[in-house]
């Protein structure tokens, strides 16, 4: 069942929440942040299944978010590296970053 589309939707949270809004989205380019740019440098941090990890990028890459270059020829290899429009994502993941780190702190182990 596909979900409801925001793409046309007058707000502009709801447009980008269209194109990143789901978790693993936001955390692959959390990861692109910090440089990873390969598939198995996010399936290895993320522990997502490739499956699911291949139609995430490809939707980022469709959003402008990411730039797919292929980096090896025999095998056919491909690195996703921040576009301007990732790179300009990288703010709202610091504030969900900081937010978190506030309203939602690492709970410690009772002894």
């Amino acid at each position: 069942m596909r979900r409801k589309s925001f793409a046309e939707d007058r707000c502009p949270v709801a447009r980008t929440l269209d194109r990143v809004g789901d978790p693993w989205s936001m955390l692959i380019l959390r990861d692109a942040g910090f440089g990873s740019t390969r598939f198995d440098q996010f399936e290895t941090s993320l522990g997502i299944a490739p499956n699911m990890l291949a139609r995430r990028l490809e939707t980022l890459v469709e959003a402008g978010m990411l730039e797919r270059r292929l980096y090896s020829e025999k095998p056919e290899r491909y690195e996703y590296l921040l576009t301007d429009r990732g790179r300009d994502f990288q703010p709202v993941l610091k504030a969900l970053k900081a937010f978190g780190e506030r309203h939602y702190p690492k709970r410690r182990a009772k002894l």
